[in-house]
């Protein structure tokens, strides 16, 4: 019933060509990459062809999507230069599936990226990942110094902590899964120094909660609690974060 579902969604947009309606590989959004992941398991469970062809014509705007200096995929062209936490969770998983599955499973540029976004992204002291990062330093948001932006944002952060962890699901290297996880155990230890203890969840500033205007938020809460719960399932971490999660 389940499969039929999702079979009867995705066939709408996809055709039998591999073209996808409203998907635009020009635009060069990590956005757009995100839902062609589940692409894999439909091919997998139907070999309908157009499925297939459809992972190629995703997979073209992965090969040529514009990266930052350093090496990392821009959000989108139209915010050129710039990384945003949440871009991580939407192109890096599909990424990650096409390597395992089609390519020569070398996660090194994959592993590149995430670590790229800890150097430039990752406050030391706060133990938080900030939302954005401009690599030319231009944009108004961005810090002249450090072309980072001024907050950090839970929405983001929860993206993040739910991409490494479905990365490192759908990697099979072993010393790449392991420095994922190293990032992944940090992500999520920095973040839990801030969780609300009354109301178990956090707030869309966490570090930030007596601010006018903050607030709880469900769906960044909702993200690493998934996250906590997929860790201690695959044994990522303790068993004991289960609990929290």
């Amino acid at each position: 019933k389940y499969i039929e579902f999702v079979k009867k969604f995705v066939d709408y947009y996809v055709f039998d060509d591999g073209s996808i309606l409203g998907y635009h590989v020009d635009n060069y959004s990590t956005d757009d990459v995100c839902e062609s992941r589940i692409l894999f398991d439909l091919y997998n469970l139907t070999n309908n062809e157009k499925y297939n062809k459809a992972i190629e014509f995703t997979y073209n705007q992965v090969k040529n999507h514009p990266r930052t200096k350093e090496g990392t995929f821009w959000h989108k062209k139209i915010y050129p230069n710039q990384i945003w936490l949440d871009g991580l969770y939407m192109m890096q998983p599909f990424y990650t599936r096409y390597i395992t599955i089609k390519g020569n499973q070398d996660y090194s540029d994959i592993v590149n990226q995430f670590k790229n976004v800890r150097k430039l992204m990752f406050n030391e002291t706060d133990k938080l990942y900030y939302h954005g990062y401009d690599s030319s330093k231009s944009i108004f948001w961005a810090d002249k110094e450090t072309g980072l932006s001024k907050n950090y944002w839970l929405r983001s952060i929860g993206w993040f902590t739910v991409g490494l962890i479905d990365v490192y699901d759908y990697m099979v290297d072993e010393n790449s899964k392991e420095e994922i996880k190293k990032l992944f155990i940090e992500t999520i230890d920095g973040l839990l120094k801030y969780l609300d203890k009354d109301a178990n969840m956090f707030y869309q500033l966490p570090d930030k909660k007596d601010v006018e205007g903050n607030y709880l938020e469900t769906s960044g809460s909702s993200m690493v609690a998934y996250a906590l719960l997929k860790g201690a399932r695959l044994n990522v971490l303790d068993k004991s974060y289960q609990k929290i999660g």
